[in-house]
């Protein structure tokens, strides 16, 4: 009958290890798995916050490259206006004729008055 307690004792002992076992791997697993999930969401927050920055400036890029392609417009009016008067000077010019071109009045400085309306 000794025997028998023995055994009976030492199994007891060897399960009572196995299940204390057991709860430390439950319990460090639940660990791992809780530290991992408030990885997971911190990574999450992180792409948000990336995410939000990359719509801002793809928004601003899209906005930048209309105001680009407005510059541009108004460059080629400017650039056309700006031709269209220098066509229309040298036609002026042009059509006078070399008689007055050759006059002494012709060639004359113009009062400063008439000169600064001019440059306007």
């Amino acid at each position: 009958m000794v025997v028998d307690m023995s055994i009976s004792d030492s199994l007891n002992k060897f399960f009572l290890l196995c299940t204390i076992g057991v709860v430390v791997i439950v319990f460090g697993l639940c660990s791992w798995i809780y530290y991992q999930s408030n990885k997971i969401d911190s990574l999450n927050t992180e792409i948000e916050t990336y995410l939000k920055t990359i719509s801002t400036q793809s928004n601003t890029i899209t906005q930048l490259k209309a105001d680009v392609e407005h510059n541009r417009q108004l460059t080629l009016e400017l650039s056309k206006a700006e031709s269209d008067v220098r066509s229309k000077t040298n036609e002026i010019i042009k059509s006078i004729p070399r008689q007055i071109k050759d006059s002494e009045t012709f060639n004359a400085d113009a009062p400063s008055g008439v000169i600064e309306f001019l440059r306007k």
